[in-house]
């Protein structure tokens, strides 16, 4: 029997959570909120990954699992022209907010 999956911590929900291609009539892939969280922080923070992970409360593999299929379920929507919502997972909002979108309670930007 599987373990059960610990919540992640997050520091922000996307406003915009629905990303068309031109077709209207594409299918959809679904991208968690921790998911989004993990790209943000890595690709768009530029932050190592043990860093990250720290911020998420989780460990360094299970944040690069984590990043890996979000790379993943990103690059097949985009070259199968697919839609992506952000919608569902296992996470919790963390209490603190972040001025410049860095992580939140740990990073030199946060309240």
């Amino acid at each position: 029997m599987p373990r059960m999956t610990k919540c992640r911590r997050v520091c922000f929900e996307p406003e915009n959570r629905i990303f068309y291609p031109e077709s209207k009539n594409a299918d959809f892939i679904i991208l968690t909120v921790e998911e989004t969280e993990a790209l943000r922080l890595a690709d768009l923070e530029n932050m190592d990954q043990n860093i990250c992970a720290d911020i998420m409360n989780v460990s360094r593999g299970t944040f690069q699992r984590i990043l890996y299929n979000a790379r993943k379920k990103t690059a097949l929507a985009i070259t199968q022209g697919k839609g992506i919502k952000i919608e569902g997972g296992n996470y919790t909002l963390s209490e603190k907010k972040c001025f410049c979108n860095k992580s939140c309670g740990k990073c030199r930007h946060s309240e």
